[in-house]
């Protein structure tokens, strides 16, 4: 049997054969070219192209061509600044087209709902409306060059330990005012041309196979016409994922399920429209035609650079500042810190990136010609080395500064695992006591992408957040340190006085495989500034080497609604959008930014519903003595809720309130304002009420109707192709062997030792990979076969 497809150029018709043989991959990184249908070429990602030209693969091991590595974005996302964003996306599609790639695998957005997850680095906020915001500027950045975006990871994806089975347990409210809000908006405002979908179950069900998550909310309610494609092995079932609307299967996994496909074609399970569904989307991408790039690559890995310094520039967050930054042109520094040597510009994984030049901070430092004196402090292992410890002590007391750069080791950072807390290690944290005993003046630099706790906040002068600061991430914090730039970065996310206060502490990693999202909504400062928490900085927050004031605040006392007419007959009422007008003054002596923060919500609290919501922003840049009317816009779904039974946002009347400041905890003015509508409030249980503590599973049942499962029972006959090598070896001496014989391999392949980091990080992979996730991700090497073989023995 055949198909016809439509295509830009015509129509192509296709046998079902060649059809489900498009939907997956040819190698690991291009889809298959047949019927005249060109190959797509993909790479990473979202904060830097990582393109491989020969030894492929997804964990950022092998080598690949040179590119800028920019700010990571959970460090690029403090810049609050949609129009970096859109210059770094138009930089790395640029890179991407003089490489000849046509979609790009970025940008990552899940919310980080626990400071623990492993890959939080590559993600940009807590909040939705920030989130969205800056992806949807960095999409539209990439794609005006022609290089398509690729918008992960949808949905649900907020933990590496076993993210490859693990189900999110999410209740209807959180799913689409939190979970999936980012992804809307991006998807609604950018149209990226392809959403990639995660590996894990949402509810009971995998992402590949969501027909309610991909066909009724993303193409359906959203609008998505652009291809679904799956994370490189998150292939479910391949008929249930096509009848779902997933359209291509990456990466190639040696074609190991068309032939189920196939049958299930003939047998009439899987119906030939979703077949030419699938095969339209494909076509339709790779069909684009994109710019050549005639330019010079060293020239634009230059200019890049540049970019990508000027973004960390405005990224770094100045969280304490007590009257010594900026530094004077003549001072003289002790910098301490292995970090300060050996500074990590980036995460560990599949986004890694090989740079054309790295810039550390003490060599930023020296490049600027600032007169240092350096000493290590600390052994980046963990170990504690008192000759390190005495040295630095020393050094610490022979100048009137001192810059100690603190932060974590890459093995805590990296996709595939969570951190096991948020501690520093605990030989720097023994560091900074000694130090202060012999020097007061000690400022503190951050080296993170995750959350981290800051327990000497309270005894250093000033610490200055670099987070991964990308390649020139060491020119950039000699500019800020000395003054070169007044810091304008404010907080993505808030960062907890201890890991204890956050709601999801009790239950995060408890029971990978079945996760409860007990806490709903509240995530990040909606659950602290409803439970009315302390912590050590808040969303939003960041200092500047300048003050500023806002006034003149003007907002609405009242939204209301505009009688339009659709079709020419039905008149409806929809809400118009609020305006916030505030001017903000520079009263200060420097030249700096302020990034204006407008909230909302319900005064009914006796719901579900947090006490504030993000609802717009802007960054304004301003001369000293400077004021500056803004103009924020908060838009009509601002004051929307999920509505589960209609399965639709709609407007909640009654009572809000609009807070207007600089953090969600620094607010100028708090004004009423009433919404013209019916009214619409959300019932829960009484910890979602006011929400303090640890939520029970109990109450998230009640909430949800979702319960968490038993762990899966580890023993002889209960083995399926989703256990992993790790579950299944100590009941089959084979499955041992033949891991150890895959370990081994990629470790030779790529030129690692099984002690190092990166070989260990590889061995960690393959023991909790799911059977049949490695033979996917095996390009046919790993049988269908083979693995039900593996399976069996394991049993029997």
């Amino acid at each position: 049997m055949t198909i016809t497809i439509k295509r830009a150029t015509g129509t192509t018709t296709l046998t079902d054969e060649e059809a489900i043989k498009l939907t997956s991959g040819r190698d690991f990184w291009a889809t298959e070219a047949l019927g005249g249908i060109p190959s797509i070429r993909m790479s990473d990602g979202p904060h830097g192209l990582r393109y491989q030209a020969t030894a492929a693969d997804h964990l950022g091991i092998n080598e690949a061509v040179a590119a800028t590595a920019f700010p990571t974005a959970s460090d690029s996302a403090s810049s609050w600044d949609p129009d970096l964003l859109a210059k770094m996306g138009t930089a790395i599609g640029e890179e991407a087209r003089s490489m000849k790639v046509d979609v790009v695998l970025g940008p990552g957005i899940n919310i980080k709902r626990n400071p623990l997850g492993g890959r939080s680095f590559e993600y940009f906020s807590e909040d939705p409306l920030l989130a969205g915001t800056l992806a949807s500027a960095w999409i539209r950045g990439l794609q005006s060059t022609g290089t398509g975006a690729s918008l992960k990871h949808f949905a649900g994806n907020s933990q590496e330990t076993a993210r490859l089975r693990s189900d999110s347990l999410i209740d209807a409210t959180a799913l689409h005012e939190l979970y999936l809000e980012a992804f809307r908006l991006a998807v609604t405002s950018a149209q990226p041309e392809t959403v990639m979908i995660a590996y894990n179950l949402v509810n009971g069900v995998y992402m590949s196979d969501h027909d309610y998550l991909l066909g009724e909310v993303l193409r359906k309610q959203w609008g998505f016409d652009g291809m679904i494609v799956s994370d490189w092995g998150a292939l479910n079932d391949k008929t249930a994922s096509l009848i779902a609307g997933t359209d291509l299967e990456m990466p190639s996994s040696g074609h190991i399920f068309d032939k189920q496909a196939a049958r299930a074609v003939k047998q009439g399970r899987l119906p030939e429209a979703s077949l030419t569904r699938a095969a339209e989307k494909i076509a339709a991408v790779a069909d684009k035609q994109r710019p050549i790039f005639t330019g010079n690559r060293e020239t634009l890995l230059s200019e890049n650079a540049d970019l990508a310094q000027q973004i960390e520039e405005q990224s770094a967050v100045l969280l304490k500042n007590d009257e010594v930054l900026p530094l004077g042109d003549g001072t003289r520094v002790t910098v301490i810190g292995a970090l300060a040597a050996q500074t990590r510009i980036q995460g560990a994984g599949s986004s890694h990136i090989t740079t054309p030049e790295t810039s550390t901070i003490l060599q930023g430092l020296t490049a600027a010609g600032r007169a240092v004196d350096y000493a290590p402090g600390y052994q980046l292992d963990g170990a504690v080395n008192a000759e390190l410890v005495r040295d630095a002590v020393a050094a610490a007391g022979k100048n009137d500064t001192v810059i100690l750069t603190l932060g974590l080791p890459a093995t805590a950072e990296a996709e595939g695992n969570d951190r096991s807390d948020m501690a520093l290690p605990a030989n720097q944290l023994a560091l900074v006591d000694q130090l202060l005993a012999v020097n007061q003046n000690v400022v503190v630099l951050l080296v993170a992408g995750s959350a981290i706790e800051l327990p000497f906040a309270d005894k250093v002068r000033a610490i200055l957040h670099l987070f991964l600061g990308g390649e020139r991430v060491g020119a950039a914090a000699a500019r800020l340190l000395f003054g070169a730039v007044s810091p304008s970065g404010k907080l993505a996310e808030t960062l907890p006085l201890r890991y204890t206060d956050v709601p999801s502490s009790d239950l995060y990693g408890r029971q990978p495989l079945s996760v409860p999202y007990a806490e709903s909504l509240y995530v990040g400062y909606r659950y602290y500034d409803k439970a009315a928490i302390p912590v050590a900085f808040p969303f939003g927050f960041g200092l500047s080497y300048t003050t500023f004031a806002l006034s003149e605040i003007e907002t609405p006392t009242v939204l209301a609604a505009d009688s339009v007419t659709v079709a020419g007959s039905v008149s409806v009422s929809v809400a118009v959008d609020a305006t916030v007008a505030v001017t903000v003054t520079n009263t200060g002596s420097v030249r700096g930014a302020e990034v204006v923060q407008v909230y909302v919500g319900q005064v009914d609290q006796a719901q579900l519903a947090p006490e504030k919501t993000l609802a717009a922003f802007a960054k304004v840049w301003l001369n000293p003595g400077e004021s500056r009317q803004v103009t924020l816009t908060v838009p009509r779904h601002a004051f929307e809720r999920w509505h589960e039974a209609a399965q639709s946002f709609t407007l909640a009347g009654g009572d809000w309130q609009l807070f207007v400041g600089t953090s969600s905890r620094d607010i100028v003015a708090t004004r009423p304002l009433h919404v013209e509508a019916p009214a619409f409030r959300i019932t829960a249980p009484q910890w979602y009420q006011q929400p303090v503590g640890i939520p029970t599973l109990a109450a998230f049942t009640e909430l949800s109707g979702l319960t968490l499962a038993d762990p899966p029972s580890l023993t002889k006959g209960t083995f399926t192709p989703l256990s992993t090598p790790r579950e299944m070896a100590p009941k089959s001496w084979l499955v041992t062997k033949l891991s150890n014989v895959i370990i081994g391999s990629m470790q030779n392949n790529d030129h690692v030792t099984p002690e190092s980091p990166e070989g260990r990080f590889l061995a960690t992979i393959v023991w909790d990979t799911p059977l049949i996730r490695l033979a996917q991700q095996s390009g046919g090497s790993l049988k269908l076969w083979m693995v039900r073989a593996l399976v069996w023995f394991a049993n029997h």
